[in-house]
């Protein structure tokens, strides 16, 4: 029996496909300010914080170019639901708090977690 092993976004009708995302923060040059913390705010993001959660929305379309790069990433998007019972793939520009089913959520103070739906890294 041979094995190969394959990074595709969805290689497999019914099975959960490949993903890759990103943690996103942005610290001071001195590293011991993060910029987009602010621990009374909700979330705990800055205002900082908050502009760059509004350019990732606002350039969601023109990330897709950068990271949906093949026709399988956009087979990711709206797939059914697999043997896992989850596509992780986020289909539409949203962001929480720690959901894993958003484009972007934030999941601890001051960070990012970027998703876009069939990203390959």
């Amino acid at each position: 029996m041979a094995f190969s092993a394959t990074f595709m976004p969805k290689p497999f009708k019914g099975l959960t496909g490949n993903g890759c995302h990103a943690h996103i923060s942005v610290w001071d040059l001195e590293g011991k300010t993060n910029a987009f913390a602010d621990k009374d705010m909700p979330f705990g993001l800055s205002a900082k914080g908050k502009t760059f959660l509004g350019g990732i929305m606002q350039h969601a379309s023109a990330l897709a170019a950068v990271t949906n790069p093949t026709v399988n990433s956009y087979k990711r998007i709206n797939a059914p639901r697999t043997i896992s019972g989850a596509t992780w793939a986020p289909n539409t520009v949203t962001w929480t708090g720690n959901n894993r089913t958003h484009m972007v959520r934030v999941p601890g103070p001051g960070r990012f977690r970027t998703a876009p739906a069939g990203w390959r890294c």
